[in-house]
């Protein structure tokens, strides 16, 4: 067995942003260094400080709340004084469009594994899994509930305080981004299913089980796309994602969600396979550069003996 993130400092993520910075414009950039800090939370305290609403604050990406993480977000300010605990705010510049999802080329990774003394494999290589941070205790659970516009069930998960039989109405006090991120989660471990169950029959090298399931991973790489499923995604259907869907008691049409229309979610490819660059080792520290979207735990779930 092994361990990560015994303390803040054995975790380190550094951003690679793709956001072109400039000396003027209307959104100032700011370097966001956090420690032991949800990213949505600290968006919402600086929200709260600067008197201004969560959606104004742009940033690319969530990042590991039990680490030091560095990423840029743009707030519509020249001035910006805040106080959050655990949070430093570095200027960095100005542009003309707020920074969204997705605005970021990867991250750089420094992470040290403890209480191991085995062998780590060097890999340049892995399965593109989304891992358990993506599901906490319930996201998927809820995400689902919300697919099946089971909203009295997913109000009694999240201990919302409904009034009579308003479930919208108290799910709709929940920052939406936090909502998408249900659903999202949702996608994520059906496409994770679908993925153990085609890489299953492969040259298996290694599973590793995870609360929703198991983990395979393979001795060769190939060029391989599977769906995210959402709305619009039929065209991709193959049997292994036809037998999810029924099992799970879904419809393609169950993604558009019409009593909250920002939920819904069309389906898109995602990879299976990703890069690792540039990993190192180092003692019992590993360093290493994943794109947008992947999950350096699963590359350390990958790389431990």
């Amino acid at each position: 067995m092994y361990k990560l993130k015994v303390k803040p400092e054995d975790f380190i993520v550094r951003e690679r942003s793709n956001v072109k910075i400039k000396d003027q414009g209307r959104f100032s950039y700011f370097k966001l260094t956090k420690k032991n800090r949800n990213t949505l939370d600290v968006v919402k305290e600086i929200a709260k400080q600067l008197g201004i609403k969560e959606r104004e604050i742009g940033f690319a990406g969530s990042k590991d709340k039990h680490a030091i993480t560095e990423q840029l977000i743009s707030i519509p300010r020249k001035k910006v004084d805040v106080d959050v605990d655990g949070v430093s705010l570095e200027f960095v510049g100005q542009g003309d469009k707020p920074i969204s999802l997705g605005d970021l080329k990867g991250n750089e990774f420094e992470i040290v594994i403890s209480d191991y003394e085995g062998k780590i494999d060097a890999i340049d290589f892995n399965v593109n899994y989304f891992d358990e941070q993506r599901f906490s205790k319930n996201n998927a659970k809820v995400g689902k509930h919300l697919v099946k516009k089971e909203f009295k069930e997913a109000c009694s998960i999240l201990e919302l305080k409904v009034e009579g039989n308003n479930f919208i109405g108290a799910l709709t006090k929940i920052p939406i981004r936090m909502l998408r991120m249900y659903v999202n989660a949702y996608q994520s471990y059906l496409w994770n299913e679908t993925v153990a169950k085609i890489l299953s029959k492969k040259d298996v090298v290694k599973k590793v089980d995870y609360s929703l399931g198991t983990f395979f991973f393979v001795k060769e790489r190939e060029e391989l796309q599977v769906p995210l499923i959402g709305f619009g995604s039929k065209e991709f259907e193959t049997d292994d994602i036809k037998a999810l869907m029924e099992k799970e008691g879904i419809r393609y049409k169950d993604f558009v969600i019409k009593q909250i229309h920002q939920l819904t979610l069309e389906g898109e490819m995602r990879d299976v396979f990703i890069d690792v660059n540039d990993f190192k080792v180092n003692g019992n520290k590993v360093f290493f550069f994943l794109q947008k979207g992947s999950y350096a735990t699963m590359v350390i779930r990958r790389v431990v003996a």
